[in-house]
């Protein structure tokens, strides 16, 4: 089975036998349509609500939701698209009940490395920082094409799920990239 939102055409057959035996109460088949697609609608929780705390809750509520409502998935996208429509709705719940937190700082860490192989995870840490922190600054509906769109959906599939005009989509993603090409200096 494919690890992203939508599997390759090979695996549609076994989702599609998945989703069914699922339905029908086999918690075992749930389990591995759950896997397949928790990663990615857990990244999406994650850059949407921008905080750890944000993103489980917002996955554990994506997870209930989908095992509740498994019954009226119709196999008219992928598993993997649907669920992802789910960790989106459930993301933006989040932000709108709770608000953003801000993450726990770095000040209650060393200031050096403990060893030279500490110092390419500080580099990836102060990148990946800098991406979250200019990624905040986009209006809120650039944000989220954006990460819809990196996290494997095409132009179309994110106005469908955003339910956005196809060409406000592309001018929205466009937007972003070109924000944070200029934030982040590349």
């Amino acid at each position: 089975m494919s690890t992203g939102p939508f599997p390759d055409p090979d695996d549609a057959g076994d989702e599609a036998a998945l989703v069914r035996a699922a339905q029908a109460g086999d918690q075992q088949a749930f389990k591995a349509l759950w896997k397949a697609s928790e990663r990615q609608a857990h990244a999406l929780c994650l850059r949407l609500t921008g905080n750890r705390t944000d993103a489980a809750d917002a996955l554990q509520e994506c997870q209930i939701a989908v095992w509740r409502n498994l019954h009226r998935f119709e196999h008219r996208c992928p598993f993997g698209a649907w669920v992802f429509t789910i960790a989106r709705n459930a993301a933006l719940s989040v932000i709108r009940s709770r608000g953003r937190r801000p993450e726990t700082t770095l000040d209650d860490f060393e200031d050096r490395p403990r060893d030279s192989q500490a110092a390419p995870f500080a580099d990836v840490l102060v990148e990946t920082m800098a991406v979250q922190d200019a990624l905040e600054t986009l209006p809120e509906k650039h944000r989220e094409a954006l990460l819809l769109w990196v996290g494997g959906l095409s132009y179309a599939q994110v106005a469908e799920l955003m339910g956005a005009p196809l060409n406000s989509v592309k001018v929205w993603i466009y937007r972003a990239r070109t924000a944070l090409r200029e934030q982040l200096g590349r």
